[in-house]
């Protein structure tokens, strides 16, 4: 019965990572073309103060030892991880770098070496922090499918000689603000064991941006080192600042550790020992203990997190996608490559402004709502000016009375070829009419 039920269990974990693998792809697709600019997509942002151990965290949960290390502010730009789980467990681990184009590593001292290379070129070599993340794309069996970015810690005081300002803790503040303040962001909130965690600005920002606690996951680090006779038992129960997806207690390996280059892969198997074998931490659930444990939980709540969410980032992209299709309409068809469809474009250009033009003066093809924006045509304007022009000039003027009644039935009679009888021609009128036009010309002229 226990063998089936491991057996359900591990087909059950296979399904769900096969669906949030495709899930994550489709966010991260999304992302590669830009659509972050504009809509907000699903991420987990590990948010926390300066040392409090999020860089150990993430290599626990990549498996992999990466990350630049050192004293002060390390990561003095985003880091957006992008984890890519190989399912052969012979398959070399290798990342590659957005800002390097075709260029795999496989050496992961060369990972740690680029990421303080491109750190430098944007910040500077004075510490000085930049909110322009550095995209890396990690492909390894020891992954889980996720991607997260890594922020800068929040930071009191300045680096002395550096570039960090007066304000850093400002900045770090409102940088780490930026990205989790998304509702659509889950936040890792990283708070060290040994600190009174009451007093977490993380945990305080993170509170305050999700005060229903529904994306927040507690991670509680330096479990190891806290003074004798305490332990993290109420802080990883949240009895004592309570989180609703509640806290994990996972132990980071020491700065001897990584002085004496000890693995990730070995360091995982000392925090199972660690957790398993003392007297505390051995009675808690084995959900709020261990990397994997925090794995585990990352991966169910972002696959909750997306599947919730991508409805409306559907219905969000059609929105913006008809704007931009109607934005585009409205510029016309595009320009022709050809010459001669770029003169006939033209010709038909200057045709058509001739004829708005010409319909204009005339009032033609005016609609109501025209009549109301535009007033009176312009062929009426000029109508109006000429005639109080002409009305001083003619005064009692008539042009009928140049012409006889024989003379008018002559000019009937010579243009009735082309009218039906009883109804004259309009080029009688034309006729009658161009000699007395004559007499206007100067004074239209003037």
């Amino acid at each position: 019965m226990e063998k089936v039920d491991k057996k359900g269990d591990s087909e059950d974990g296979g399904l769900l990572y096969n669906k949030l693998r495709k899930l994550i792809s489709v966010v991260d697709e999304l992302r590669d073309v830009g659509l972050q600019q504009y809509i907000n997509l699903p991420r987990i942002a590990v948010l926390g103060q300066q040392s409090s151990g999020k860089s150990s965290v993430l290599e626990s949960i990549v498996g992999i030892d990466f990350l630049p290390r050192g004293s002060g502010v390390v990561t003095r730009r985003p880091a957006e991880l992008r984890l890519v789980h190989e399912s052969d467990d012979n398959c070399i681990p290798w990342a590659e770098f957005a800002e390097i184009k075709g260029q795999k590593f496989t050496d992961f001292d060369e990972v740690r070496k680029t990421i303080d290379i491109l750190t430098d070129k944007i910040a500077g070599k004075k510490k000085g922090i930049v909110d322009k993340p550095i995209i890396i794309t990690i492909h390894s069996h020891t992954c889980p499918d996720l991607t997260v970015i890594d922020l800068p810690g929040i930071t009191r005081i300045p680096l002395q000689g550096s570039d960090q300002g007066v304000d850093i803790e400002k900045v770090t503040k409102k940088m780490a603000l930026r990205y989790v303040k998304d509702p659509r962001t889950i936040i890792l909130c990283v708070v060290p064991a040994n600190a009174d965690m009451t007093t977490s600005d993380a945990l305080q920002m993170a509170r305050d941006l999700d005060p229903k606690g529904i994306r927040t996951i507690g991670v509680i680090t330096k479990i190891d080192i806290m003074d004798k006779g305490t332990n993290a038992k109420r802080m990883l129960m949240g009895q004592e600042v309570p989180l609703r997806l509640g806290y994990v207690g996972v132990k980071n390996r020491s700065q001897q550790d990584i002085t004496d280059k000890m693995r990730v892969k070995k360091a995982l198997a000392e925090e199972k020992l660690y957790f398993s074998s003392h007297a505390i931490y051995s009675s808690l659930p084995n959900d709020s203990l261990g990397t994997h444990s925090l794995t585990k939980k990352l991966t169910k709540v972002l696959f909750t997190h997306i599947k919730n969410y991508l409805p409306q980032i559907v219905k969000e992209i059609n929105i913006k996608r008809r704007d931009v299709e109607e934005r585009l309409r409205d510029l016309g068809p595009p320009l022709p490559s050809d010459s001669t469809e770029k003169m006939q474009l033209l010709w038909n250009m200057v045709t058509e402004f001739c004829s708005n033009f010409k319909n204009t003066i005339g009032g033609r093809y005016i609609t109501t709502q025209d009549k109301a924006t535009k007033g009176v045509s312009g062929g009426a304007r000029i109508k109006h000016y000429y005639y109080r022009i002409y009305k001083e000039f003619i005064g009692n003027y008539s042009a009928t009375s140049n012409y006889s009644d024989v003379e008018i039935e002559r000019a009937i009679k010579i243009h009735e070829g082309y009218s039906m009888p009883g109804f004259p021609s309009v080029d009688v009128f034309i006729y009658l009419l161009q000699p007395q036009l004559n007499q206007l010309r100067e004074p239209a002229m003037q």
